[in-house]
């Protein structure tokens, strides 16, 4: 007879559950180790709709600690939002949230119309991917991925067709038959996102999925998840400390820093217009340039200018926000893409050069990262791999102050 245990108000086989249970610390880490296809859902019919995921005014606290502050979020239905930032910035917390593995402080959490915040795991229609993959070691992948329909009493042909067609779309159906010892870390991670895939959930949530895997096969899956998430389609919230990932995958991306959203926009938008100086440091590799400096205006033109450099600001950019600084200090940004050589620029140098003396140079085959120093300051700038540029040497930098950025010292928020 088949001892069966209560979990989340539900019955579970017990000998399945104590292989997740095996590889936990305690019984919080138990709960969050079940792969989401353990866990059961509401009655089957088909293909689920999507829903938009929506959080108002969220906080998290532990104890004294809080680790998510009023925050404010919205997926919309289809889309693919990526929470990004380092550690303990509350990312993973949140996404925690939404699946009900934490009770929510203060705030509502929406999945659809319906609020969440007292709904169980198993009843909120998502499926999650974690970091570690969670694989049921003694079985094959076909019934990994089937493990959670058969709990569900899912008729068995209607679960050969799922994990089926949920291998074919990963390419992994010659592997239904191997164990997880046998396969690449990509192909757990493939069986890990199919066993997600076919429940047919309303939204995916995806912890760090790729961080255990190394560099190359990261840049792969990366690319697999984007191809995998046009064709399903489903609403799907990623956390990742990566901000290469969030940047390729995301269709908007929500940077955090101490439990608070900086700034939630589009890729491209978090890139070229920053919220504020962390947004900018963190998002760009290497980060922004970082120069303090005061505004000063002479027979009309307004200049930024610094230890050993005076740059001119184009006209396009004089806004009220930045005349208002004429006169104060202010944070100098430029993105080291931004930088070039004198041989690189093509035309007239408009009051746009500062000089530097080369500290180190890093090589990269397609580019030449510099790190310079500029009166005390250092500067990165990627330059042209086949300029012959050597350790001690002093060079001229030439800023694209079209692309140039300004912040308050003192809030860091950005003024253009």
């Amino acid at each position: 007879m088949e001892l069966l245990v209560p979990l989340w108000g539900t019955l579970y086989n017990a000998s399945a559950l104590r292989i997740a249970f095996a590889r936990s610390d305690d019984f919080a880490r138990e709960i969050y180790m079940i792969p989401p296809a353990l866990r059961l859902r509401g009655p089957e019919g088909g293909n689920p709709e999507m829903a938009e995921v929506k959080l108002v005014e969220v906080t998290k606290k532990f104890g004294n600690f809080t680790a998510v502050d009023q925050i404010n979020l919205e997926a919309r239905d289809g889309e693919f939002v990526v929470l990004v930032g380092p550690s303990g910035c509350g990312k993973t917390t949140t996404l925690r949230m939404i699946a009900g593995l934490e009770d929510v402080t203060e705030g509502e959490i929406y999945i659809g119309d319906r609020l969440v915040n007292d709904v169980p795991p198993k009843d909120r229609d998502i499926a999650m991917v974690f970091q570690n993959y969670a694989l049921y070691p003694h079985m094959d992948v076909y019934n990994n991925m089937a493990f959670g329909l058969k709990l569900r009493k899912v008729p068995k042909k209607e679960i050969d067709r799922r994990v089926r067609e949920a291998a074919e779309l990963l390419g992994i159906a010659d592997k239904l038959r191997a164990k997880p010892r046998e396969l690449s870390g990509g192909q757990r991670q493939r069986v890990a996102v199919g066993r997600a895939i076919v429940r047919d959930p309303k939204v995916f949530l995806f912890d760090e999925p790729l961080s255990n895997l190394d560099a190359k096969l990261r840049v792969r899956m990366r690319a697999e998840l984007a191809e995998l998430h046009q064709r399903l389609k489903t609403t799907t919230v990623y956390v990742t400390h990566d901000q290469v990932e969030a940047m390729t995958l995301g269709h908007r991306v929500a940077v955090m820093k101490d439990g608070v959203i900086q700034q939630y926009d589009a890729p491209q938008t978090i890139y070229d217009q920053p919220a504020n100086m962390f947004v900018a440091g963190f998002i760009g590799s290497p980060p922004m340039n970082f120069l303090h400096a005061q505004l000063s205006e002479e027979d009309g033109r307004v200049y930024v200018i610094g230890k050993g450099f005076k740059l001119r600001i184009p006209q396009e950019k004089l806004t009220d926000e930045v005349r208002a600084y004429v006169g104060k200090a202010v944070v100098f940004g430029i993105r080291p893409e931004d930088l070039r050589t004198p041989e690189m620029v093509h035309g007239e140098l408009p009051e746009a050069t500062f000089p530097g003396k080369v500290r180190v140079r890093e090589p990269l085959g397609d580019e030449l990262i510099v790190y310079a120093d500029c009166a005390g300051d250092e500067v990165i700038a990627k330059l042209d791999p086949h300029l012959h540029i050597q350790p001690g040497q002093e060079i001229t930098l030439v800023a694209a102050m079209d692309r140039m950025h300004l912040f308050d010292p003192e809030t860091e928020v950005a003024i253009i």
